[in-house]
């Protein structure tokens, strides 16, 4: 069994041609004989060839790179009706003419299956691959592709350009020719999937109108120089465990010699379940997630994961060539799949043998690395339960963000089992853990707000596993839908900073939440604070912190009737107390003169960017009578105490002559400058004449007393 993702290496060669029309797909011709084709390129595992033999021009065989971004087949064995690499006309195609009559025979049964009356009268350029083989396990199997330029123009004519796979060997009966010493005749396993009767695949049995599902249209001949061509199809039968089977892989044009057609046979899939056991160990979405942005499309994702422990990971190296070797746990090894905690996760696929197909079984898979069986991937991954009938079964790691810092863990998985021909079969994959990589996002520095009272506000970089989607002020920014080309990790938007009334805000809390890739929310908040003057009260005589909300911040100016109280002389009955720092200033204290009963105006406060705000300041005199008369009658009708703004909760108490309480408030907010009796008790009564005692408890501890002496005039 496989449990990685496998890709072929080759032996570098030297480019003999290529096919400059086919983007980034390229056609080389590396090999000097049919048999270097066959063992370096399409052998894959559990199976051996012997008896090689080619029929046509080594002109018509070639090795196809790069192909998955046209069709599932990366890579691949190519024969042609034609020169494989594109390059121009075969006119040495060593197939001519030689007739095939099982080819011939395959090429002419498609009409009436498909309902159509047409005749292929020839079979031309053939391209022919023969050998024989033995398999190690049960079954054989290998995936291609056809394509032709015949689409769609001579589709259901005389011009059927025909391909076939025929088998033949132990256990197999069919009615087309085979060599000698395989006498019940061959099978062709090349046809169209789910068909019923089973279609042979020709332009004619799959193209836009007949199962058009399997096809692909490319009349612009985009990235691939061929009109048209098939989705990948998987060629499969069974065989007996190692014994010899012969196979015929051809291809030829049907009643002409123009237009080429191909079938691309996928690298390293003609193999046998004794080995190859389709186990699929590719990262795949977790959490319901689907087509994460891999690492070449990614936005803020670094190319190297660097973790505080000191390990490392170059996933952007690995990204572009899963075959190198890499450092992990102090090892140099090779890694066939790479998880991120949280993000995704290895699915892989187990089959066991045919022959125990019928039984209940459990098998086990042999774990390994610093990666741990219940911590870091799930505690049942060990175990894959088969029922009778089963052959396969789909087994995910179950990896999990642990919110540990762990930094490169790997696992490595090993699967022994013994094939049909008594065979011990040991098959390993290595997968790596990687801690995700949070998002961090960095606020832009904050601008001057404009003269309307907006300003704009942004990040500059954000880095993680983008591209993003944005929550930004609770509305969604959402780029992610974007061309790749327009992905970007900062952006800034425009904010009112301003009330209603356009009296700009002391504070904005503007919430950013950026969700990565892997389907996580970061939030950000950015905040920003802004010198705003507030409205106050002051007793005459006395000090007090400067009346501003984020007084801290440095100012211009602070101006009354357009004159500085910090550079000028205002006619106002106010100090300003500031501290220089360059040529801003910051704000300590106000203090005002001593006044005879109140004195107010509009103070400015102007911020660094020249934003003004106004508030209204109020001097009292604060001083506390010994003597009221609340009887109505002119002035001094309430006792008072003032100043306590800023002082929320001062609680004001008077007593009578005989220590009762006949009078109690207390200020409920900041705002509140004074505390007041009106003479009377809680329930409305007037007190009487006479002496009293009141209590001053202010909110920051300070407690004062005093006598006080109630008057009333009848």
């Amino acid at each position: 069994m496989i449990l990685s993702l496998r890709t072929l290496g080759f032996a570098a060669a030297t480019l003999i041609f290529s096919c400059d029309l086919w983007g980034q797909v390229t056609i080389t011709q590396p090999y000097a004989t049919a048999e270097e084709y066959i063992q370096e390129i399409l052998l894959g595992d559990g199976v051996t060839a012997t008896n090689i033999t080619y029929t046509g021009s080594l002109a018509q065989l070639g090795f196809l790179e790069n192909g998955s971004g046209l069709f599932s087949v990366e890579s691949g064995l190519m024969l042609n009706t034609d020169d494989a690499t594109c390059e121009g006309f075969c006119a040495d195609c060593l197939g001519g003419t030689v007739p095939d009559a099982d080819l011939l025979s395959v090429a002419n049964s498609v009409p009436a299956l498909i309902g159509q009356s047409f005749t292929v009268s020839s079979v031309n350029d053939l391209c022919i691959l023969e050998f024989d083989f033995e398999a190690g396990g049960d079954s054989i199997a290998f995936n291609y592709v056809f394509g032709s330029d015949e689409y769609l123009t001579y589709v259901n004519t005389t011009y059927n350009d025909i391909f076939a796979f025929f088998l033949s060997g132990p256990g197999i009966s069919g009615p087309y020719a085979s060599p000698a010493g395989f006498p019940e005749g061959a099978i062709n396993i090349a046809q169209v999937p789910d068909s019923d009767p089973l279609l042979p695949v020709t332009i004619s049995s799959v193209n836009n109108v007949t199962n058009s599902a399997y096809y692909i249209d490319n009349p612009l001949q985009d990235g691939i120089c061929t009109n048209g061509y098939t989705t990948t199809f998987t060629a499969a039968a069974a065989v007996q465990c190692g014994e010899t089977y012969h196979i015929k892989l051809a291809i030829a044009d049907g009643s002409d010699t123009a237009l080429e057609s191909f079938v691309v046979l996928e690298a390293g899939s003609f193999s046998s379940n004794a080995v190859n056991l389709e186990a699929d160990a590719v990262p795949f979405s977790a959490g319901g997630l689907e087509n994460l942005v891999p690492y070449e499309s990614s936005v803020g994702l670094p190319a190297v994961f660097d973790y505080p422990n000191g390990e490392s990971f170059p996933f952007e190296d690995w990204s572009a060539n899963n075959e190198i070797v890499v450092t992990v746990d102090g090892q140099e090894t090779v890694i066939d799949a790479v998880i991120i905690e949280g993000c995704n996760d290895a699915r892989f696929t187990v089959i066991r043998p045919e022959v125990e197909s019928e039984l209940l079984d459990t098998l086990y898979l042999d774990l390994a690395g610093s990666a741990v069986l219940g911590l870091d991937y799930s505690d049942t991954f060990n175990e894959v339960i088969m029922t009778p009938g089963q052959t396969e079964s789909e087994i995910t790691l179950g990896v999990v963000d642990d919110g540990a810092d762990e930094g490169v863990e790997f696992v490595e998985i090993t699967y022994e089992y013994i094939n049909g021909c008594g065979e011990l079969i040991s098959t390993t994959s290595k997968v790596v853990i990687l801690d995700p990589i949070p998002v961090q996002a960095t606020a832009s520095e904050v601008d001057c707000q404009n003269l309307d009272g907006t300003q704009v506000l942004g990040y500059d970089n954000i880095s993680g596993y983008g591209p993003f989607n944005y929550v930004w002020d609770g509305n969604v920014w959402n780029n992610a839908l974007e061309d790749p080309a327009d992905w970007v990790t900062s952006f800034d938007s425009l904010f009112t900073m301003t009330d209603a009334e356009g009296q700009l805000q002391s504070s904005h809390i503007i919430e950013l939440i950026v969700v990565d890739q892997c389907g996580k929310s970061f939030p950000f908040e950015q905040e920003v604070l802004y010198p705003v003057m507030t409205e106050a009260e002051i007793c005459g005589g006395a000090q007090q912190d400067f009346p501003a909300f984020n007084s801290g911040i440095l100012v211009e100016d602070v101006l009354y009737n357009g004159i500085s109280f910090i550079t000028g002389s205002p006619d106002a009955p106010l100090t300003v107390d500031v501290t220089a720092n360059g040529e801003r200033w910051k704000l300590n204290g106000i203090s005002a003169d001593v006044v005879e009963d109140t004195w107010q105006g509009t103070v400015t406060l102007v911020d660094t960017c020249g934003y003004e705000t106004e508030a209204l300041i109020r001097v009292r005199d604060c001083v506390v009578p010994n003597v009221f008369t609340p009887d109505g009658f002119g002035g001094n009708n309430t006792f008072r105490i003032r100043g306590l703004d800023g002082f929320m909760g001062s609680r004001l108490v008077v007593y009578n002559r005989y220590g009762t309480v006949v009078f109690q408030d207390e200020t409920a907010t900041d705002a509140e400058f004074e505390l007041f009796w009106d003479g009377r008790y809680a329930n409305g009564n007037e007190a009487p004449e006479g002496s009293y005692q009141w209590v001053l408890l202010r909110a920051d501890g300070l407690r004062e007393t005093g006598e006080l002496t109630l008057l009333r005039q009848n």
